[in-house]
């Protein structure tokens, strides 16, 4: 197979809020461009409360001498800061509480260690070097490229819409070869520049569509010193799923509807993140008589 030919743009790295959102600031114009990821984060995700709500369960059973020994002893009042004991109720409720974020940003982690192996793989061969939790996907993800034989066209773009008020990290854009490895399914993908995404978590939902639909749709590429290039023509899109055991590969369909669907999440992220007081004014209570 031969070497994938790469451009990589070095990525702007966006700012987060205080309220946990996270933006793209221009280094020049100043303006601030809402994150992708961060205005599909406000859909709710069914099913994702009863979730976390099973690993507290679970990991409150699977320590249930420590559960108990917390109950007993004195509250550190120190919960929230460096100084917590990690023995008393307060700091017993707020780790099983969190079990379903840690899972989370465990599995985030994967992702990122797999981008950053693809990556070295790409510039020095299969002998980099892998560490060992990532390397049931790495060896998922090389099946995947010996079968597809992509070309790695760019990755690491941050692309922006000032039409939409947008912009996120896309992670490569590739074109696959036409030839007797590439399947029958992608036939029609054939020589055509890609938009793709590496995804390791357990499941795939719409809003990972949704998220390659909006790097595609992008307007321009924003580079760290404020400079810009017109957006590369996009013809289609891809998700790669890797899993330790398997690797899936989906179209993404670039459609208007899939387009207006994300612009629709976009808008309610905008109004979720407004405040309280741009629907509803302060309220006036009524005082006892």
């Amino acid at each position: 197979m031969s070497a994938p030919t790469t451009t990589k743009r070095e990525p702007i790295h966006a700012e987060t809020s205080a309220d946990g959102s996270r933006w793209y600031p221009h280094p020049i114009t100043g303006e601030r461009f809402r994150s992708v990821t961060t205005a599909l984060s406000r859909i709710a995700k069914f099913g994702l409360a009863d979730w976390a709500a099973r690993l507290a369960s679970e990991a409150a059973f699977d320590r249930l001498p420590w559960v108990i020994r917390c109950s007993r002893n004195p509250d550190c009042n120190a919960t929230k800061t460096d100084n917590a004991c990690g023995q008393c109720r307060p700091c017993a409720i707020l780790w099983l509480s969190n079990r379903g974020n840690d899972v989370r940003d465990e599995a985030g982690s994967i992702g990122t260690r797999l981008h950053e192996a693809a990556e070295q793989i790409s510039l020095f061969g299969e002998g980099a070097q892998i560490d060992e939790e990532v390397q049931p996907f790495v060896d998922q993800y090389l099946r995947w490229r010996e079968a597809f034989q992509p070309e790695y066209l760019a990755t690491e773009m941050t692309v922006i819409s000032r039409k939409w008020g947008y912009a996120g990290t896309l992670d490569k854009i590739i074109r696959l070869p036409a030839g007797p490895t590439l399947p029958k399914e992608f036939a029609h993908l054939a020589d055509l520049p890609l938009v793709g995404d590496y995804k390791t978590s357990k499941n795939l939902d719409i809003p990972k569509g949704w998220q390659v639909v909006a790097y595609a749709n992008a307007d321009a590429v924003l580079l760290p010193d404020g400079s810009e290039e017109p957006m590369p023509e996009i013809k289609g899109g891809l998700v790669v799923h890797i899993r330790p055991d398997k690797v899936q590969t989906r179209e993404v369909y670039l459609t208007d509807a899939n387009l207006a669907y994300f612009i629709h999440a976009l808008r309610l992220a905008e109004g979720l993140d407004a405040g309280l007081n741009t629907v509803l004014s302060r309220p006036l209570t009524l005082k006892d008589k």
